[in-house]
């Protein structure tokens, strides 16, 4: 499996060999709806004919493709990171971001923030803190492994940046992986999704079914006894689903929950 270099909240990666095996590869195209760190398609990039990568979060897909395009992001990214012991670069940096974002500032935010985890609040300001960490040797390695995986691909890939209600369903030989923020969890990135959000999103589920595409939509259904109506409804609608196997509490900085995790699938 190969590791995007940059952390995320929510990011797929530890789930991918129970994920990747129930995916529709009879269909020639593939879309990461809500792309994120990108595991997802990095790991299917070579099992489709065309690939679509896409998040609202404009400077986060600029990311994906300047790495894919070359390393001119590598270097402006090393140029601005505040690196540890620099709270007051990292200010700077954050203030610079919110007035001027660019895919190098948010990346170089993500690998100075705490965990490395990126924050955006309602006005998409970020306002993660800082985490006394920057650019390292583990990240040169990443990236590495990254850009000589990915860049082979480059042709058959296209990124945008829109909401997911806007990414077209052209046709019935498409298969959508769908990891959408969830309201009952407690990722940095959920600030802007929004209940009305899930209800379009079951719409657009059911549109791809009516269209004849394929999709697989994962979350978690039950976060600290608070459940995902959006699942639990896809679920009682008859779509096959299958939980996933993983303890949080290891992870978790605030004590035992109880997660259930589980991928739908309309094929």
């Amino acid at each position: 499996m190969i590791e995007t270099p940059f952390n995320y909240t929510g990011s797929k990666f530890k789930l991918l060999e129970q994920i990747l095996p129930e995916f529709d590869y009879t269909k020639p195209y593939f879309v990461d709806l809500f792309t994120g760190g990108g595991s997802v398609y990095t790991n299917v990039v070579d099992k489709y004919e065309k690939i679509i990568t896409n998040d609202v979060i404009k400077d986060l897909i600029g990311i994906h493709k300047c790495l894919s395009d070359g390393d001119d992001i590598i270097t402006e990214t090393k140029s601005i990171c505040p690196g540890k012991g620099n709270p007051e670069g990292f200010a700077i940096l954050r203030s610079n971001y919110n007035d001027n974002p660019t895919p190098a500032g948010l990346w170089a935010l993500m690998l100075s923030s705490t965990n490395n985890m990126m924050r955006f609040n309602q006005k998409f300001k970020y306002n993660q803190t800082y985490g006394d960490r920057g650019w390292n040797a583990n990240t040169d390695k990443k990236v590495e492994l990254f850009t000589n995986h990915i860049r082979q691909y480059k042709d058959k890939i296209k990124y945008i940046s829109k909401p997911f209600s806007e990414v077209s369903i052209s046709s019935d030989n498409i298969m959508f992986y769908c990891d959408p923020p969830y309201k009952n969890s407690e990722a940095g990135y959920n600030a802007y999704w929004k209940n009305e959000d899930e209800d379009k999103l079951y719409d657009y589920l059911k549109n791809i079914d009516r269209c004849g595409s394929s999709f697989m939509i994962s979350g978690v259904i039950k976060h600290n006894n608070v459940e995902s109506v959006l699942l639990s409804k896809l679920i009682s609608d008859g779509y096959r689903y299958k939980e996933l196997e993983f303890n949080y509490n290891k992870v978790s900085r605030v004590g035992k929950k109880e997660t259930t995790e589980v991928i739908i699938m309309n094929y």
